[in-house]
């Protein structure tokens, strides 16, 4: 029976992957000898985050999950994260209860169950903070007067003119694999990609990238009890020093922030350096 699907739960974890991008520069000090005196930087990051592991949610619960970046490095860095959200093959509801038909499908009369089937992400990522500019979204529920119709939510702490936040840059591979021990039955993810608009100084950590999670409502999902459904995050860095990229329209202060030009630019000097470092190149 489809009802007593509501009754499933799924058990979440966290995994929080740490990517450092290789980047020092040699600061000269002069002495009264011939030698030189040179310190390297260190380049470092952490994802930390507010977020109880192991939880069992059922459909349609909401529960704290608090994401962000700190700089654990000697100097300021410029941060982007991947957020990759598992994605299941289900009849998914409405804020009202009833089965969304996916897109480009003409139902029988009657409909069959089947006909309702769609492969979409399995949870709402929410941003929760307290002032409601500071919000924005990726994927934004569909209302039709004061109802929710569609309930399927990403949404981020977004930049503002008197604080630094997160900027949405792309979709970075949709349908993309994984492991399948990392998560749903099918091991597929949507993933996307945001920048932080301004560097982050030694010690200090970015606002957090999302607030809460939520399992959104499903029948007709073949998930068993205790299946282990993964957010993953990922987290680059680069040193903002000396970063040698022209016409950035910002410089990575609350007052001049990285724009999404800005951020894609510089993320691609990561990905160069991905590229060289995985073809044996010179980090």
């Amino acid at each position: 029976m489809e009802q007593s699907n509501f009754k499933k739960t799924l058990s979440i974890v966290s995994l929080a992957v740490l990517v450092l991008i290789g980047s020092t520069t040699a600061f000269l000090t002069s002495t009264d000898t011939v030698g030189n005196w040179f310190r390297v930087a260190e380049v470092k990051l952490d994802i930390e985050e507010k977020f109880d592991e192991d939880t069992k949610l059922s459909a349609g619960q909401i529960i704290t999950k608090q994401p962000w970046v700190k700089n654990t490095g000697t100097v300021n860095e410029i941060f982007f994260v991947e957020v990759s959200v598992p994605c299941i093959e289900a009849t998914f509801l409405d804020s009202n209860g009833q089965r969304i038909t996916p897109e480009s499908v003409t139902l029988s009369n009657p409909p069959l169950s089947s006909e309702f089937l769609q492969t979409q992400q399995i949870y709402n990522l929410i941003a929760n903070p307290e002032n409601a500019s500071e919000k924005d979204y990726i994927i934004t529920p569909t209302k039709t007067g004061d109802v929710i119709t569609k309930n399927w939510e990403f949404s981020y702490r977004k930049n503002t003119d008197s604080s630094a936040g997160w900027v949405y840059l792309k979709q970075t591979e949709s349908q993309k694999e994984y492991k399948k021990v990392q998560g749903m039955r099918d091991g597929i993810y949507d993933t996307y990609l945001l920048g932080y608009s301004a560097w982050v100084a030694p010690n200090k950590t970015t606002v957090p990238i999302f607030d809460k999670l939520q399992l959104r409502s499903i029948i007709d999902a073949d998930i068993d009890s205790g299946t282990i459904g993964q957010v993953q995050i990922n987290a680059y860095t680069i040193q903002a020093n000396e970063l040698n990229i022209a016409e950035l329209s910002g410089s990575g202060t609350v007052a001049s922030p990285y724009s999404q030009n800005d951020l894609t630019k510089i993320y691609q000097v990561i990905t160069n350096k991905q590229t060289t470092a995985q073809e044996g190149g010179s980090p």
